[in-house]
Formats: C-alpha cells, structure tokens, sequence
C-alpha cells in the first residue's frame, strides 16, 4: 500500500511559463530529496481530475539537474499541473498546484508566467479594438487592493513589476472604462 502525503515537506519547484509564439507550456522542475525514485507530471483542466503526461526514473534524474517538459497540447482556458514525486519507501508526495491560463481567441487576456517571479506579463489576445483606459488591480485573497495600475487602451502587453509582493496568491482584475473584463487568480 502506498501512502499519499500532502504535507509537501519535499519541493521539487516546478514552475510553469507560457511560450506565447509557440503557443506551449514550458514546466521546469528540480530533484531537491535523494530519497525520490520517480517523478510524474500531471495535468487537469479542472483541478480535480488528474492525468499523466510525462514521468522519470530517478535513475535518468540526478540532484543537480534541472528536468524540462514541454506541453504541446495546452488546452484552452485554465490548465493546473502538479508532479507526483515517488519516494523510496513508496510513500506519494504532490507538489503544490500551478496553473497557466490561456487566453480565448478573441477579446480576452492572457496572464503568464504563473507561478510569476517578480514581472506579471499581460498580453490582450483579442481582434476588437479596446475601448476605454485600462485599470489593472492586484489583490489579496480578502479582496485588499495592493496594487493599481492603468494604461492606455493602445497598450495590448501589460508589464507589472510584482518583486514587492510575498509569495502567496493574489486576484488580477482588469478593467476597461467601469466594466470587469478579467478576473484570474495567480499564484507568487
């Protein structure tokens, strides 16, 4: 019998970016527990089903080396990833939860990278012409508006310095004259 843990006393970092040219999700991760035999990338569309997309034997994987997969197929809307991590005693570790928004076809925005570092990248993806000044805010999970920004409405790439907040999750709003047009949970 294997045992699940969620207690996440192992991080093997994974992060995720967005390839916008290529339109592909660039996952990167690292070994940080010699007691791991196997790794397994996971991916949902709802946070709840999960399905294999790549897995390592630790023999293949030493401490030091940095591990790349590159998701071909992302699919529209939000995609959540995690690593299943196998330990030697066949105890299961998940990693905490990352996810990468894509953007529809017409008027909607793109967010990336996520988990973001200290630059939160904003990228409209629409045809229609925006109408209206721009008003991004960033909040915390309570609703606490830490962050303000607004742009002209011929900005379609929105570049927010976020190195000042802790990691955390945080709410990205953007607004279009008074009306809410994008509403995405990130994580830091």
């Amino acid at each position: 019998m294997q045992a699940a843990c969620f207690g996440l006393s192992i991080s093997p970092n994974l992060t995720a970016s967005y390839d916008q040219e290529k339109k592909v999700i660039k996952l990167r991760w690292q070994n940080t527990d010699s007691r791991t035999t196997k790794f397994i990338l996971q991916k949902s569309e709802n946070n709840y089903n999960w399905a294999d997309l790549y897995s390592i034997e630790i023999s293949n994987f030493s401490e030091s080396k940095i591990e790349k997969y590159t998701d071909q197929q992302p699919g529209p809307g939000t995609n959540y990833y995690r690593l299943r991590q196998i330990i030697d005693s066949n105890q299961i570790e998940y990693s905490p939860v990352i996810m990468v928004v894509m953007g529809q076809a017409t008027g909607s925005w793109i967010i990336y990278p996520v988990p973001v570092l200290n630059l939160l990248q904003l990228q409209y993806t629409g045809s229609d012409p925006i109408t209206g000044v721009i008003s991004v805010f960033i909040l915390n999970p309570y609703g606490k508006i830490l962050l303000r920004l607004r742009t002209s409405s011929l900005s379609r790439s929105i570049k927010i310095p976020v190195s000042n907040l802790g990691k955390g999750f945080y709410d990205v709003r953007i607004m279009i004259g008074d009306k809410l047009v994008w509403n995405q949970r990130i994580v830091k």
